[in-house]
């Protein structure tokens, strides 16, 4: 069996394959609302007798790097595989600051197309994928094969945050789409400003992209606004709540 690990801001995010078959997955944040900051007894319970032979890990969190890989080695007895932009690839890599770019990008990339990157008769077409969450990205791979690059904006909860610590009197609001643009209150003016507006952001977005690109990619969506946008934009063709994970699991069998 293989692990996969991606250390987020917030949480680890981890899947057990056994194959291509992911059999497990498990969220742990890294900051328990009851204070007790034991992640790692939590992953721990999640590893205990499985039989790991392989286990790889992205990161956006360099302290917590080492720590995870550690943990990893002692539990199951695999090193753990730190993935960066210098492992090989399923496309060719065009992005012209590849040391920036963080490696849950890549593995969500290519998890997208790896798994959707051709049609129901076997042709390929551009993907994008789009990870929703506290930040909103998207990753696109053209056609041919190329990792032409993406875009990086700021997800609901930030937006929320932002009015709320930069102003005086706007509060924070729970994201929840009102319903109507036109808010009857302060908090649904508030709701309507963020959720209409990320959903709008998302939409455009992938317009521009389908502009550049020429021709209208797949799109599939991951991260915890995954669903919301599938429901809410005809352009999100699919929803992978584990695209990370599958990505992780994909760049270790190109890189043994």
């Amino acid at each position: 069996m293989w692990l996969t690990l991606d250390i987020g801001n917030s949480a680890v995010k981890g899947g057990v394959f056994d194959g291509d078959r992911l059999i497990d997955s498990f969220r742990i944040p890294l900051q328990r609302e009851d204070g007790d900051g034991s992640w790692e007894a939590d992953v721990e319970k999640h590893l205990r007798g499985r039989p790991i032979t392989r286990a790889g890990l992205t990161s956006v969190v360099p302290a917590a790097t080492p720590r995870v890989a550690a943990l990893v080695e002692r539990i199951a007895g695999a090193p753990a595989q730190v993935l960066d932009h210098q492992i090989r690839l399923p496309f060719t890599l065009a992005y012209e600051t590849p040391h920036t770019m963080g490696a849950d990008r890549l593995a969500a990339a290519a998890a997208a197309w790896r798994l959707y990157g051709q049609t129901e008769d076997q042709r390929p077409r551009p993907v994008v994928a789009l990870d929703a969450g506290t930040a909103v990205t998207y990753e696109v791979v053209e056609r041919a094969g190329v990792f032409r690059g993406g875009t990086i904006a700021a997800g609901p909860f930030l937006i929320r945050e932002a009015l709320a610590h930069g102003t005086a009197q706007l509060p924070a609001v729970p994201l929840a789409l009102p319903p109507t643009p036109i808010g009857r209150s302060t908090q649904e003016a508030l709701q309507a400003g963020i959720m209409y507006a990320f959903l709008d952001s998302v939409g455009g977005m992938l317009s521009r992209i389908q502009e550049t690109l020429g021709e209208r990619p797949f799109v599939v969506a991951t991260g915890g606004w995954g669903d919301f946008l599938h429901t809410h934009l005809d352009a999100v063709d699919h929803v992978d709540p584990h695209l990370v994970l599958r990505g992780i699991r994909v760049l270790m069998a190109l890189n043994a």
